[in-house]
């Protein structure tokens, strides 16, 4: 199976590295031998140290998105370092992806861009049988989670649904998308099938193997 990861900078550096997780994702990942990743590494708390106060800063938007880039290739190559000579690091456009090895690792490519629309691209480039975003959630909510105790999990939905409910956010350095408006846009016209779900590592590994599993599905 071909699978784009897009792997939250949320479950890289919350505040430090999560050792504990970058550990069990690097095995399972190199465990799976006949799967083949690619992972989009986002940049995490590294990325919003530059990004949420870069007017303070002097620096312009796009001055403040390029630190963000810079950020989550610091974060693809940490993990590409964790997973050995089997990966590849790939910083280059994700609409010309190839499957230059078993793992490809990459980050972020253009100012406006997130990780989601880079996974997006990788996906249709690579002909992927299946992507997932992985955060710090366990899913997409009818609200926001960590403000709302009774939300609710959304364990399917479509792509018409999605962008109905959740596409009206506001473009700026650091912005967090539930998944970026335009990844929607790739995903909605590509018919593509995305799978949203937590940092749980056993949950992660039930999805690979066909097995029941919590998140959402997002579908055609």
């Amino acid at each position: 199976m071909k699978v784009v990861v897009s792997l939250g900078g949320s479950v890289i550096v919350p505040k430090e590295l999560d050792i504990n997780f970058l550990r069990k994702f690097s095995e399972l990942i190199k465990r799976r031998k006949r799967d083949k990743f690619c992972i989009v590494c986002g940049g995490g708390h590294i990325a919003r140290i530059f990004t949420k106060e870069f007017k303070k800063l002097g620096l312009s938007e796009n001055e403040a998105h390029v630190l963000g880039i810079f950020a989550t290739h610091l974060n693809a190559s940490l993990i590409k370092f964790m997973l050995g000579e089997e990966a590849t690091l790939y910083l280059g456009d994700p609409r010309k992806a190839k499957w230059k090895s078993r793992i490809i690792v990459s980050g972020g490519y253009l100012p406006g861009w997130n990780t989601d629309v880079c996974a997006a691209y990788s996906a249709k480039a690579l002909k992927a049988d299946l992507l997932v975003n992985i955060s710090n959630v366990k899913g997409i909510y009818d609200k926001d989670p960590r403000k709302y105790k009774k939300a609710k999990l959304i364990k399917e939905m479509t792509w018409k649904e999605f962008m109905e409910k959740f596409s009206n956010v506001k473009m700026k350095p650091g912005t967090n998308f539930i998944w970026h408006p335009l990844a929607a846009l790739i995903c909605s016209k590509s018919k593509m099938r995305v799978v949203f779900i937590g940092k749980n590592i056993k949950n992660f590994e039930k999805l690979l193997s066909s097995k029941k599993f919590v998140g959402t599905v997002i579908h055609p």
